[in-house]
């Protein structure tokens, strides 16, 4: 059984370069789509080693079957690929969706013309002697792959050269995918007895570890922790750092922390006024406030206009006072047009807090009768 022994090789050598995709559970985006990529190949290579089993034993009935989930595997592999593609490239938006809806539909035409294939012989058939046939709507969908395959990849080529006058390495690795694939598949449509679409996707998933994976993860990671517009760290950052404290919490490894919360007061009638430019400029004037008096390491951005100061370790010292001046700066910016930005803070009590969100729950209720009061006082400097 050479065909089932070489795909089992090949499943071997995809498991061992991506094991540490299939071991890491990162929650970026581009990272999960490749992950699910990845599986669906696994999947498919399983279905393609017993696919070569079952036909050199002459198994009709499981010969069947198999093809049968060979077919859908290959669907939900082209389908993970276009949703992976969208997120690797970030690219154009029309792109996107025509990548994205090609994806979907070949999938779902897979599907269809597997059931009508149980009544009406379109994609493959299997004789009584296990011999297998394939039939002119197989040829029509793997057609349909060369041109998905195609289209991408002149797409990777074009923007490569024309956007970044240079070779992009993500853009260079899903053109290379996609050439190996082209080539392999085109291969596939005149021997089926050969495995040379899993020979293509071993080939192309070298590629792509070997040219981009880790630059592009720690591209995305970086991209995820920090704030597009302040450059401070991101929501997604301060979810996980939320986690991290909580769980340092449920095992009593975490000593001391203190959290700030700010909340900008007037961006609305900012964005109403003078436009959503001159908003985003407030928000970044706010952030800069912040730190003037806080450790920018420490500061995240974690809604429009909202931002959490968490503090460890020395950074605890004195923290207090530096609030209080905060508090201090924000009154003179009363009288100017410097951003106003209402704060409160607390500190995590052992054996009392069970939860970040109880600290940060405390300093936000702090916060919000700040932002009472400087309503009042602003309205107060008004009738003044």
């Amino acid at each position: 059984m050479p065909y089932s022994a070489f795909v089992g090789v090949a499943l071997a050598i995809h498991i061992l370069i991506n094991i540490d995709m299939f071991a890491k559970r990162d929650n970026i985006p581009a990272i999960k789509s490749y992950r699910m990529f990845l599986v669906s190949i696994a999947v498919f290579y399983l279905t393609d080693i017993l696919w070569g089993i079952f036909e050199a034993g002459k198994l009709a009935v499981a010969l069947y079957a198999d093809t049968f989930i060979y077919f859908v595997s290959m669907g939900s592999t082209i389908m993970l690929w276009t949703r992976f593609v969208i997120r690797y490239l970030d690219g154009n938006k029309i792109f996107s969706n025509i990548v994205r809806i090609t994806g979907v539909a070949f999938f779902a035409a897979e599907l269809i013309l597997l059931i009508v294939n149980i009544f009406v012989p379109v994609l493959f058939t299997v004789d009584q002697n296990a011999v297998y046939e394939a039939y002119e709507a197989r040829h029509i969908m793997l057609w349909a792959q060369i041109a998905m395959y195609s289209l991408v990849s002149i797409y990777s080529f074009i923007v490569t050269f024309l956007k970044y006058r240079k070779l992009d390495r993500r853009y260079v690795a899903i053109f290379l995918f996609g050439v190996v694939m082209i080539t392999c598949i085109a291969i596939q449509l005149g021997d089926p007895y050969i495995p040379f679409y899993s020979i293509g996707c071993l080939i192309g998933v070298c590629i792509l570890d070997a040219f981009a994976l880790n630059d592009t993860k720690e591209r995305f990671k970086h991209d995820l922790e920090k704030d597009a517009l302040t450059n401070t760290n991101s929501r997604y950052a301060y979810v996980s750092k939320e986690e991290n404290i909580d769980k340092q919490i449920s095992n009593n490894t975490i000593k001391d922390f203190a959290v700030i919360v700010f909340d900008i007061n007037g961006l609305k009638r900012t964005n109403d006024l003078y436009g959503h430019q001159a908003g985003d400029k407030y928000i970044i004037d706010s952030a800069k406030t912040i730190e003037m008096f806080f450790p920018a390491s420490s500061l995240y951005r974690f809604g429009g206009d909202e931002f959490v100061v968490i503090l460890e370790g020395e950074q605890i010292n004195n923290y207090e006072e530096q609030c209080e001046r905060f508090k201090k700066h924000i009154d003179e910016n009363l009288l100017t047009n410097k951003p106003i930005v209402s704060s409160g803070y607390s500190r995590y009590i052992p054996d009392k807090d069970f939860a970040f969100k109880t600290v940060f729950i405390r300093a936000d209720k702090m916060m919000y009768n700040r932002k009472e009061a400087l309503k009042k006082e602003a309205k107060q400097l008004k009738r003044a």
